[in-house]
């Protein structure tokens, strides 16, 4: 999907949630767990790494939320195979960034609120090796945490997503005709948390 299609998206979202009652922005940062996948005769890794995004969020009851989230990972590719790369090889740096929809349910409606959800979207992955090609997935997710609100404006999030690319792999790694050729996902964990930022009435 192209960079002027995701902004639009974006710029929707906010325009949507300006006119809401109330909406919250939470800037979050935090651990990406490494990502592994195997296949017969080698296996596609990413290392563990470090993850920052954004989450807009709007309630549509008193305990149902819309969100919007990206979150974006900065890591590298690793392979090992047995016929092209016998050793663990690091093949390029590779940036991922995720965007989601979905919606959470919230549990209680003290300072400290629990809450799960679902969501779906897309991920891209943009190898900085230009030899390997970009490639854009469906993904689905879910994320469990704790809100704690401070004040009516300002509260905490803390959380943990799990992310899921539908068939990520699939992509060429080599050169010359040959090469190395996976399909399977890389399951995305990460942990985050980040101060919440409300507006509206």
């Amino acid at each position: 999907m192209k960079l002027s299609l995701k902004i639009g998206f974006v710029l929707f979202l906010i325009s949507i949630y300006s006119q809401a009652q109330k909406f919250e922005l939470t800037p979050q940062y935090g651990y990406q767990v490494g990502a592994k996948y195997s296949y017969h005769g080698g296996y596609i890794k990413m290392p563990s790494s470090d993850q920052y995004g954004l989450t807009l969020s709007t309630a549509v009851s008193s305990a149902i939320s819309a969100e919007f989230f990206w979150v974006q990972q900065n890591s590298t590719i690793r392979i090992k195979d047995i016929i092209f790369y016998p050793r663990e090889t690091e093949v390029t740096e590779v940036r991922v960034n995720h965007y989601q929809f979905g919606a959470i349910h919230k549990f209680g409606t003290n300072k400290a609120i629990p809450f799960a959800g679902m969501s779906a979207g897309w991920s891209t992955f943009n190898p900085k090796n230009n030899v390997y090609s970009s490639n854009t997935k469906f993904t689905i997710g879910a994320t469990g945490g704790v809100k704690y609100f401070f004040s009516d404006r300002i509260g905490f999030r803390l959380q943990a997503q799990l992310l899921i690319p539908i068939d990520w792999g699939g992509v060429y790694f080599g050169s010359g005709g040959t090469g190395v050729s996976a399909g399977g996902s890389l399951i995305q964990l990460n942990f985050s948390g980040g101060l919440i930022f409300a507006f509206g009435k």
